[in-house]
């Protein structure tokens, strides 16, 4: 049996995991994606802030790699392939909530919803199937993802939920 190592993702951030690891990291209106293979207990979990890279300047090799979706999902799956072959890679993700009080439902100030659709759309593009998520609402949260059974727990001021 292995330690388990808890890896602490930034804002912007991404990080990789196999077996005993634990992901986690903390989201407002960002989204934390968690994307693996059950049978092969690896995964990537991206901090993602935005959903799409529009600056021309890629974050890819920085320490904001997990930033944009767009990049944050392309480097997660080319990491995990790097990793182990023929994977049936899938997807968790929590967070997207509307932390300011002038957001509303359709305001371009919406980030959460912006990049809860854009993650989907990703997602769906690259075939990979999200099999459950907790997003919206107008809390922060504590995303922590378990490597080993894939267990995604999700920790806010009203209490805890598994995904």
């Amino acid at each position: 049996m292995m330690d388990t190592e808890l890896i602490t993702i930034p804002m912007g951030g991404l990080a990789y995991g196999k077996e005993d690891n634990i992901l986690k990291t903390f989201v407002g209106s960002c989204i934390a994606v968690c994307i693996y293979d059950e049978e092969k207990k690896i995964a990537g979990m991206a901090h993602v802030m935005l959903p799409k890279n529009i600056t021309n300047k890629s974050t890819r090799g920085t320490k904001l790699e997990g930033k944009f979706a767009d990049e944050a999902i392309d480097v997660i799956i080319e990491k995990l392939q790097s990793m182990s072959s023929d994977l049936k890679l899938q997807a968790k993700m929590a967070g997207g909530a509307k932390i300011f009080a002038h957001e509303n439902d359709s305001g371009t100030l919406n980030i959460g919803d912006k990049n809860i659709n854009g993650i989907r759309t990703i997602l769906e593009e690259k075939k990979i199937h999200l099999v459950s998520q907790l997003v919206g609402e107008k809390n922060g949260r504590w995303v922590t993802f378990h490597c080993e059974n894939q267990r995604v727990i999700v920790k806010d001021k009203t209490g805890e939920k598994i995904i």
